[in-house]
């Protein structure tokens, strides 16, 4: 262990000082493509988006230097490249448990509802017959939400979030405040519509909302696994972006996560989500 760096924040500027970059940096700058009514996919107005989004990453990395200086820098950067952090069996859940809450969902409207065309594979066998389509499109899923985001929620807000509140707590908040980081997306032209993807907004924070406990789950499962995360969030977007589902599968795919959420909370206990106390944090 480590002593708190203490040119660093005090009070609770630990916690809350993470959003002047995650929200005031990145509203700042996609308020810009908004008001002047760009496309968020072309000059000039994707240069405002990438640099918008970045705030969650440069929060992530300003704030853990703030803390815990170098040691808090080392500690992140190895929780992103060490595969080694995740047991087999979290491998497994990271990789198909977003995939199989979609079939569940697709499944169900078939059996329940009657469906005849609840899940479609057609953007799959699109991408497939067009390589360059599918590595620019998977590379762009990848680029353009996973990776930079869990720099910051995971890597470095939801530890400080836990060693206020419960594992529970940390997730809601952390939760209320990723859906609403995304609220001006849904303001900039093009951008929901140029993924074939067009969510209703309450819809959308309530399922961000949901999913965030089970993040929480694989991250305290992954002994703080921010690679782990990223993963995770990378296959849940490629899923969505990528098995075309009916708005009533689309409907039981949520309510079979609420569920499963609901699972991880109640049945295996306080236990399952959370952290792991034998791995102190580099300013504990």
């Amino acid at each position: 262990m480590v002593s708190r760096n203490k040119s660093a924040v005090s009070g609770e500027f630990d916690v809350w000082g993470f959003l002047l970059f995650s929200h005031v940096w990145t509203w700042v700058w996609w308020s810009i493509p908004i008001l002047q009514g760009w496309h968020a996919f072309r000059v000039p107005g994707v240069v405002f988006l990438v640099v918008g989004g970045i705030g969650v990453t440069l929060g992530g990395i300003v704030m853990s230097w703030q803390v815990a200086g170098r040691a808090g820098l080392e500690d992140l950067w190895r929780r992103i490249i060490e595969p080694s952090r995740i047991p087999l069996l979290w491998s497994f859940v990271v990789l198909v448990l977003w995939p199989s809450l979609a079939l569940v969902g697709a499944g169900t409207a078939t059996l329940l509802g009657g469906a005849t065309q609840s899940l479609s594979v057609d953007p799959i066998r699109t991408l497939l017959a067009d390589p360059v389509g599918l590595v620019s499109t998977l590379l762009a899923i990848f680029l353009l939400g996973p990776l930079h985001e869990e720099i910051g929620w995971r890597g470095y807000w939801l530890d400080r979030l836990q060693l206020r509140w419960g594992a529970l707590t940390s997730s809601i908040v952390l939760g209320v405040v990723w859906a609403a980081w995304h609220a001006p997306l849904f303001l900039m032209v093009g951008y929901f519509s140029s993924w074939d993807f067009s969510p209703e907004p309450a819809w959308f924070a309530f399922n961000i909302v949901v999913g965030s406990v089970l993040y929480t789950w694989v991250y305290n499962n992954t002994n703080r696994s921010v690679l782990a995360v990223i993963l995770f969030h990378f296959v849940g977007n490629a899923t969505g972006q990528l098995l075309d589902l009916s708005s009533v599968a689309q409907r039981y795919q949520s309510v079979a996560t609420v569920l499963l959420a609901a699972g991880v909370v109640v049945w295996w206990g306080p236990k399952a989500l959370r952290r792991d106390e034998s791995r102190p944090l580099p300013d504990d």
